[in-house]
């Protein structure tokens, strides 16, 4: 059993000042008080400075990290930073929608020993309303009314997840290598190769209104684009048994090949390519067993693909 001793909330943060404030208030407002801790990945102010007397006598951790960590880095610190047994991660342009979600994360968890990590239900905020849900396009299909049945996943979205401290330290956590994209789904594959389950918990919401992505700015060539391409070779060597591995990897190719030529990147497609295959860390390299493989099929889990289902929804929070 958990209880509010074992949880923690972790928020990493860059020159977003109005919005972190809203994602630490929503963590505060919840019935369930949590640890909250707050990393300030590099930002040009400080953010600190600016917000922390809104936020006095409360049980909030703030640490800074003087150049970029990148996703993965970033919400390695923010673990080392924290305790608590159960982790709750939270993007700074991301906040709850009720208040009694970090208690019902907190009774999930104390329910099964078999469960490692969670997925929300995300309703995403950007150029139109949707829904973040990780699921395959068959499995959408055939399910009506998919966004709200808690089922066990193969994967989670980054904007609000929980993993279990545990789990996390005995896989080693989010791979800094990857830099920014695909960790998720890189730490998720490990979960589940240490037989724990992933579920999708419709019973927490959150609304994400992402804005334009923070990467690695000390180069023009490695954007989103590049990390992509890159970080999908890297996944793919670690986690796919071989045939997977290769079949895989000439569909992925080729189709970033072919959306690089449309869009005139062709130079950052054979850069992101050299470095993909240039550097494969062979000690990484344990791909699935059979019964990681087993989960995956029957959670509809394509091993290594990176989709999820933008649904247009009609709620208003």
């Amino acid at each position: 059993m958990f209880n509010e001793k074992d949880i923690t909330v972790l928020i990493a943060t860059k020159d977003r000042v109005e919005e972190i404030q809203r994602a630490i208030q929503s963590s505060l407002d919840q019935t369930v008080k949590a640890n909250i801790v707050v990393l300030d990945d590099a930002s040009k102010i400080n953010i600190r400075e600016q917000i922390e007397d809104k936020f006095k006598g409360q049980s909030i951790k703030w640490i800074r990290s003087d150049k970029p960590s990148g996703v993965a880095g970033a919400r390695n610190k923010l673990v080392e930073a924290s305790v608590g047994s159960v982790m709750i991660f939270l993007d700074d342009d991301a906040y709850f929608v009720n208040k009694d979600s970090l208690e019902k994360i907190l009774i999930k968890f104390s329910s099964s020993e078999e469960i490692a990590g969670m997925a929300f239900k995300i309703i995403l905020r950007e150029d139109s309303d949707g829904l973040q849900i990780p699921f395959s396009k068959l499995k959408r299909f055939l399910t009506k009314n998919i966004q709200n049945i808690e089922s066990d996943v193969s994967y989670y979205i980054g904007a609000g997840h929980v993993l279990l401290r545990e789990t996390f330290v005995k896989v080693g956590g989010y791979d800094t290598d990857l830099f920014y994209g695909l960790e998720e789904l890189d730490i998720s594959s490990e979960i589940i190769k240490e037989n724990k389950k992933i579920i999708y918990y419709p019973e927490i919401e959150i609304i994400h209104e992402p804005k334009k992505s923070v990467v690695d700015k000390r180069s023009k060539l490695k954007d989103e684009a590049y990390y992509s391409i890159r970080n999908r070779i890297w996944v793919s060597f670690k986690h796919l048994p071989l045939l997977y591995l290769i079949v895989h990897l000439s569909i992925w190719c080729s189709f970033y090949f072919i959306k690089s030529a449309i869009n005139f990147k062709l130079l950052k497609f054979f850069l992101a390519l050299s470095e993909g295959f240039g550097k494969l860390n062979t000690k990484n390299r344990n791909p699935f067993k059979s019964k990681a493989l087993k989960y995956l099929k029957k959670n509809n889990g394509r091993p290594v693909s990176y989709t999820h289902l933008t649904l247009p929804t009609k709620r208003i929070v």
